[in-house]
């Protein structure tokens, strides 16, 4: 696929998540597994909604809510493009917030290895926070369940060879630290592969229609303090990799 700096994709939504983070683009009440604000369909007729488009994108994003909660709905989306003829013009992407690891307790050995040798596959999985504190404050939830993140990604890096992404949020409700912090992420991350923060992205949050009604004073504090976290973040990786490593395209970027 032709390198581009901006994209369009089709976005299907698994309409659940078991966190709330303050900045997400869902509507908290599209994330409760509500049927009266959501719909049933099956992959096959998700596809044919997709291939109905005229100019339809050449990317399908599976995104949410959480998608892992359904693991086995990204394999049925490969098989369904398989069936359509499409595995080989669409790219499918899909989205992980490093919250379960149901895809490794659902899916067979088999279905994952499926899902690993499907061509035009990518999955990117998004840390909330650096540490403990921001992820606590990014998710509403436990701050032990950050380090859990680090545990999914090392399984996903182990236990299959899906092409993989990383999102990484930065607002925090306290600078305190945040260097060393921030290098503490970067050494944890590089303990899992060391050109993994290489394929990470972070994300600018900021405030928009579905969030300006969430915002607060700490909120509001965390779009700045982000601004020198990704600082930080910048010079934790010019201290780590060379010109050339920071200048290739993220898809050139092995990890394993």
């Amino acid at each position: 696929m032709e390198s581009r700096k901006d994209m369009n994709a089709q976005v299907f939504q698994l309409a659940g998540c078991m966190w709330r983070c303050w900045y997400c683009f869902v509507p908290y009440n599209l994330l409760a597994a509500d049927s009266s604000v959501s719909g049933w369909f099956t992959p096959d007729e998700m596809i044919e909604m997709y291939l109905s488009v005229s100019n339809r994108p050449s990317i399908i994003d599976l995104s949410g809510g959480s998608p892992d909660l359904s693991p086995e709905w990204i394999l049925w989306i490969m098989e369904a493009l398989e069936r359509a003829g499409q595995s080989l013009e669409v790219y499918l992407w899909s989205d992980d917030n490093l919250s379960t690891e149901y895809l490794f307790e659902m899916l067979t050995p088999q279905q994952i290895r499926l899902m690993s040798e499907y061509r035009n596959y990518g999955r990117v999985c998004c840390f909330k926070g650096f540490d403990k504190e921001s992820f606590a404050f990014n998710t509403n939830a436990a701050a032990e369940d950050f380090d859990r993140q680090f545990q999914i990604m090392r399984r996903l890096l182990k236990e299959t060879s899906f092409d993989l992404y990383g999102y990484v949020t930065l607002t925090t409700n306290t600078d305190d630290n945040l260097k060393g912090e921030m290098a503490n992420f970067v050494d944890r991350l590089q303990a899992l592969s060391r050109n993994l923060p290489l394929r990470v992205v972070p994300l600018e949050i900021r405030a928009f229609t579905p969030t300006k009604a969430r915002m607060t004073v700490d909120r509001e504090r965390a779009l700045a303090i982000q601004q020198d976290a990704i600082s930080m973040w910048n010079q934790e990786l010019a201290s780590r990799y060379s010109t050339e490593e920071l200048g290739k395209p993220i898809y050139e970027i092995e990890l394993r």
